[in-house]
């Protein structure tokens, strides 16, 4: 099977909760032993398994036992009005594909919410490469109109519908994703963040905060395990 290019990114982590956050990218989390509560603004759900659109607002209570969250990068969710919602159980099987480096079956929990009807262009998928092998390069718009043959505002168009990701949001996602392996990996997050193309500490706790509802020195300290993989 050919590989699009993409990543699949997986957080153990253990009981805790997540302060109210936005995810930049689509997100599926799997209570290990106990169900999961997804909370917003004006509702929540309770599941054994849910799955978060990218850019609601929402907090996570994971209970004993920890949970699989696991982010889906260039997947585009099916057309839903719901913020979360709470996925079969068939899916409490989807994190067993990371310990076995299984990426058909990944592939096929994919499938089964992405709305995508035609395969990415591969010109942008190596823009995301790039992103992901070295986020502290930290590409411009020029590098992007320039890699693509567009204008400016053409490319940045073309980013977002290939990738369902701002080429800004998908820098820092990339970035993030990245300090957080070499901290689980033992650099300081000092040398983490900058390694990463964030200014400081600081600026990646901010960041972390934003994006994953915890800092970065919790989030480390409740983190079992993180695994990303290609699609």
């Amino acid at each position: 099977m050919n590989r699009c290019g993409f990543r699949n990114h997986l957080f153990a982590f253990d009981e805790g909760s997540l302060a109210l956050h936005e995810n930049l990218m689509p997100c599926v989390i799997v209570g290990l032993q106990n169900q999961v509560v997804v909370s917003g603004t004006h509702d929540w759900v309770t599941a054994d398994v849910v799955a978060i659109r990218p850019g609601v607002p929402h907090g996570v209570t994971v209970g004993v036992g920890g949970a699989a969250i696991v982010y889906f990068d260039g997947v585009q969710l099916i057309n839903d009005r719901r913020s979360f919602w709470s996925l079969p159980p068939d899916w409490r099987d989807m994190p067993r594909c990371f310990d076995g480096t299984d990426l058909d079956g990944l592939a096929h929990f994919r499938k089964r919410i992405d709305q995508s009807v035609s395969p990415p262009d591969h010109s942008v998928l190596k823009i995301v490469q790039q992103l992901y092998d070295d986020p502290f390069q930290r590409l411009t718009q020029t590098d992007l109109a320039r890699s693509l043959g567009l204008e400016r505002t053409q490319a940045l168009r073309h980013f977002k519908a290939t990738t369902g990701l701002t080429f800004r949001k998908f820098k820092i996602w990339a970035g993030i994703v990245a300090a957080t392996h070499a901290a689980a990996a033992g650099d300081a997050i000092g040398s983490a963040a900058i390694s990463a193309g964030f200014s400081d500490a600081a600026h990646l706790a901010r960041t972390a905060n934003t994006v994953f509802g915890i800092t970065p020195t919790m989030g480390l300290s409740g983190l079992g395990q993180i695994v990303s993989l290609p699609s």
